[in-house]
């Protein structure tokens, strides 16, 4: 998502906030009575910029805890367990019906909580996710008539089942996050997270280990309803006071919004599994293991950003998208800092591929480090798109997502069943660079009159520091007896080389437009 007229090279200390001209020709319609405004006094950039910090340090502990959690299971599962578990992620997925009529977006797009807009998304909510099980119930002996194991079969129904205590929650968990109030949730998902990997322990441990992976997901939805209903009773009663009812006519418009910005949301997610499907059946189930754990592995910079980038993100482009300056310092602050956080992360996995997964999943798993090192790429491109289709939405332009994300899904497929029949699993991730590159080309076509980004510092600038950084590896891999190092330090070495010197490179290239972003985050955190 760039631009051809790029804006100055720096942020201003504090977002314009100038008074009208003039009074407007009428007053604003007042608020329903049945409704909760949002009456929060702190600015909105205040309120994202906290929100994502506290759902960044929510993803750091994920990705800490998720990284030795995957290494025990990983070592005591087989490529087998997993590929089958990641077809089944992506059935359950595809016929989930919530997903793609996005009721959540269309609710934050309302000006105010009202008894009769919760009444409404709850119960479409609720019908939605019973609609998604009743689908995998019919689709389930078509599968097996396929040839696909009744595993995975097994494991999607259990999948669907778990998603229908979403359904539940949706509507609580989307008011705090239209009011940027992401701490309740990053807390408690980060308490659930370990909790839920008690039961996948025990099971991978005592040889059931086919059981292990979907126990986790069933403890970690169970959990997940247990401390939000305590949550909800002693913070969020005053929903409960609201009228809550069903309205035909705002169901009528939250799902002809909804559906459109679902639909362009189901399609990324899609995008993001699709490669699974390819895998596993043109290549095997014991291949998609090795490409599932490669995908997986390099999803760690992602991982770190794509909670704040759809929720945070959506949120705050929701509610600037009216201002064409703000939305353009909003949306060039995320790219910003996808790129300062992400590209470290890519290069250190990048460079450490090899000894990375011997270190950490063990020699049987060697075979998926071509994988990995496709799929990193990959990594920086997905948050990077998914900071568009967030623009996008937010800003109530979900038509344009969907073709992409149909061009995406045909890339994918066609390509990718090509290539994943010349080259295997890392052909596929070839296709997925490819999709990706071949949207955000798109994007670029549609969003440079309005947003006008600075491409440069944003993209090119880092891509050179990264193309530096990997340069200076090449020379050091033959002056350093790297090999002759312990694995560990190796991984170690090598990671903080490609961190520290992405860093100094990039400061090096665009000094005064990073000090520039660096106060202006400072003084948002200050206010």
């Amino acid at each position: 998502m760039t631009t051809v007229a790029p804006p100055p090279d720096s942020l201003p200390e504090s977002l314009p906030e100038s008074l009208p001209e003039s009074l407007p020709e009428s007053l604003p319609e007042p608020l329903p009575e049945d409704s909760h405004p949002d009456t929060s006094a702190v600015p909105v950039a205040q309120r994202a910029v906290r929100g994502g910090l506290w759902v960044a340090a929510a993803s750091y502990w994920a990705i800490g805890f998720g990284f030795a959690a995957n290494i025990l299971l990983t070592r005591l599962l087989t490529p087998e367990m997993y590929g089958d578990y990641a077809l089944a992620t992506f059935f359950a997925t595809l016929f989930q019906l919530r997903t793609k009529f996005g009721l959540a977006y269309a609710y934050a797009q309302e000006r105010s909580v009202t008894g009769e807009a919760i009444g409404t998304v709850f119960t479409l909510d609720v019908l939605l996710g019973i609609g998604g099980l009743a689908i995998g119930l019919v689709a389930a002996p078509i599968l097996l008539a396929f040839g696909y194991a009744w595993a995975v079969v097994a494991m999607m129904m259990v999948l669907l089942a778990v998603a229908l205590i979403d359904s539940v929650l949706s509507v609580f968990m989307t008011t705090l996050d239209r009011e940027l109030q992401f701490k309740p949730g990053s807390v408690i998902g980060s308490v659930i997270l370990p909790l839920s990997y008690f039961p996948a322990f025990w099971l991978a441990l005592t040889g059931r280990g086919s059981l292990s992976l979907i126990s986790q997901a069933v403890s970690f939805g169970l959990l997940t309803l247990g401390f939000y209903v305590v949550f909800i009773r002693h913070n969020m009663r005053w929903m409960f006071r609201l009228r809550w009812r069903f309205s035909r006519s705002l169901a009528r418009r939250f799902i002809s919004f909804g559906a459109l910005s679902g639909v362009a949301a189901f399609l990324s997610s899609m995008v993001s599994q699709t490669d699974n499907f390819v895998v596993g059946t043109r290549n095997g189930a014991a291949e998609l293991g090795y490409y599932d754990r490669a995908y997986r592995t390099a999803q760690w910079p992602n991982i770190l950003l794509n909670t704040l980038l759809v929720r945070s993100a959506l949120f705050t482009y929701a509610q600037v998208k009216d201002d064409a300056a703000r939305l353009r310092k909003s949306v060039s602050m995320v790219l910003w800092l996808i790129v300062t956080m992400a590209a470290p992360i890519a290069l250190a996995l990048f460079l450490t591929a090899p000894d990375l997964i011997l270190l950490i999943y063990g020699e049987r798993w060697l075979p998926a480090v071509p994988s990995l090192r496709l799929l990193v790429v990959a990594a920086l491109l997905r948050p990077v798109w998914d900071n568009t289709l967030a623009m996008f939405i937010g800003t109530g332009r979900p038509r344009a997502p969907i073709w992409i994300g149909v061009l995406q899904l045909a890339i994918i497929l066609g390509l990718g069943w090509v290539l994943a029949g010349m080259f295997g699993p890392p052909g596929v991730g070839v296709a997925v660079i490819v999709a990706y590159l071949v949207a955000l080309a798109a994007a670029y076509r549609l969003t440079a009159d309005q947003l006008q980004l600075d491409l440069v510092g944003l993209f090119v600038k880092p891509l050179l520091a990264a193309v530096l950084v990997v340069a200076g590896y090449l020379v050091l891999d033959h002056l350093l007896p790297f090999e002759a190092w312990p694995l560990w330090l190796r991984v170690a070495g090598k990671g903080a080389y490609a961190a520290v010197g992405y860093y100094a490179v990039s400061f090096l290239l665009q000094p005064q437009a990073t000090l520039e972003r660096l106060r202006y985050i400072r003084r948002l955190l200050g206010r």
